[in-house]
């Protein structure tokens, strides 16, 4: 196949590929290579089409074929066809951002007033990078477009129905915003109604909450913490705020606390609170009406990352901390080189132990394995049978890793962990 491209002869790369696929020895690199030769070649783009439309179907469809077919189709100018593969991806995952903003694009050329509306509201609902508001403008100016295009045409009702779901899509359950003067750092932490604490620590939540913005004195463009949740869970919400050093004028900070923005129910309070230094405030807010029913997927890829021309496959990483906050930053990674136990400097939390269940079988198991052959004229099936025996199980001490414990020892008594045992293996045939 690398003999047939490096000589330029895609029509063969096209038949033995075709062949291939008619015999069932598909894999799914054939069909990226097949729809790039049969491009080249010039063939109808409705052919084209069909190939990706092949790969995405090819074994488990999943979130990242969904987006890679759509960028893929993209790339062949197959607009409405992309379109309908993001929207399908969306619907996977409904709270992934990508796929409305790689639609926003599509949807402005091909100008359907559908299409717009699920991009530009799953983006104002989504997409929280740290250039939110950039993305947030971008599709407010699309929906206000739409809809003064509407309204040009005289489809009123239309018109109605968009500027309804920017409304919605534009409102926020809960936003807390934190502001003050002075050099000091001021920590915003929200335990939330189901649990979870959202804080610089935990920019992300399964309760829908993100922090925004994590601030540092003195510069005033910089003195300010920010959380939203845009779907909230109900119930009540508990603020907690710590002067964690440095000159705080006067002693002052202003907490604003918004619920429900641009609707009829909105509800907006600002409190001015006395911070020491080092001391804590804390303040409970109720949340009766949030729309908020299921737990929120915790993203697995950066928030603030830029899209890729081309994607495959989003690239798991965890949001980094802050580069405003220079002195948490270099305080964790004192504490994780060792160097802030020997400057007498707090350090970061670390966990003793991290327990992970197994299940160990125990008795008899045959495990089989039918293979065809490429003629699928014989089947060739291999046994594998075993038999297992769990002989003893032991326990430990994880405080001084003895094996027993007496009940005289003061202080708590330690907690024996149970530790994988053997396993004695008895082949058979």
């Amino acid at each position: 196949m690398l003999k047939l491209q490096s000589d330029k002869q895609y029509k063969q790369i096209i038949g033995c590929l075709q062949s291939a696929l008619v015999h069932g020895q598909g894999q799914p690199w054939m069909y990226e290579v097949l729809a790039l030769s049969m491009e080249i070649e010039g063939f109808p783009k409705e052919d084209v089409e069909r190939v990706v439309f092949s790969l995405t179907d090819f074994g488990e469809v999943d979130y990242a074929s969904m987006i890679f077919s759509g960028a893929y189709l993209t790339r062949l100018g197959r607009n409405s066809a992309a379109l309908t593969l993001y929207r399908q991806a969306s619907r996977m995952l409904p709270e992934r951002s990508e796929p409305y903003l790689l639609g926003l694009k599509l949807a402005r050329e091909t100008k359907q007033a559908d299409d717009l509306e699920w991009a530009a509201c799953g983006i104002l609902q989504t997409a929280w990078g740290t250039d939110f508001a950039d993305r947030h403008r971008d599709a407010e100016n699309a929906m206000r477009e739409q809809i003064r295009l509407s309204r040009q045409q005289g489809d009123l009702q239309t018109a109605q129905r968009l500027q309804n779901s920017l409304d919605q899509a534009r409102s926020i359950d809960l936003m807390v915003r934190l502001e003050w003067n002075g050099s000091a750092d001021l920590d915003l932490q929200v335990e939330e109604a189901q649990g979870g604490v959202c804080s610089i620590q935990t920019p992300e939540t399964q309760g829908g909450g993100l922090f925004l913005h994590d601030g540092v004195g003195p510069d005033a463009k910089n003195s300010y913490e920010l959380y939203v949740a845009p779907r909230a869970f109900p119930g009540p919400y508990r603020l907690t705020i710590q002067n964690a050093g440095g000159t705080l004028v006067g002693n002052r900070a202003t907490l604003t606390v918004t619920q429900f923005t641009g609707q009829p129910e909105q509800s907006r309070f600002v409190k001015t609170i006395s911070l020491e230094p080092g001391s804590t405030y804390s303040l409970t807010v109720d949340l009766l009406q949030g729309r908020r029913t299921q737990p929120h997927l915790v993203s697995e890829i950066r928030l603030d990352s830029p899209l890729p021309e081309q994607l495959s496959s989003p690239q798991p990483a965890h949001r980094p901390m802050s580069a405003n906050n220079a002195a948490a930053r270099q305080a964790f990674e004192e504490s994780r080189t060792g160097s802030a136990q020997r400057a007498g400097l707090p350090q970061a939390g670390a966990f003793g132990y991290a327990p992970v269940i197994q299940v160990i079988p125990q008795g008899t198991a045959l495990n089989a394995q039918a293979i065809v052959s490429p003629d699928r004229r014989s089947v060739r099936i291999g046994l594998q049978p075993q038999a297992s025996e769990i002989v003893d199980v032991s326990t430990f001490s994880f405080l001084n890793g003895a094996g027993q414990t007496s009940a005289g020892n003061s202080g708590n008594p330690p907690v024996p962990v149970p530790v994988r045992p053997p396993v004695r293996p008895q082949n058979g045939r």
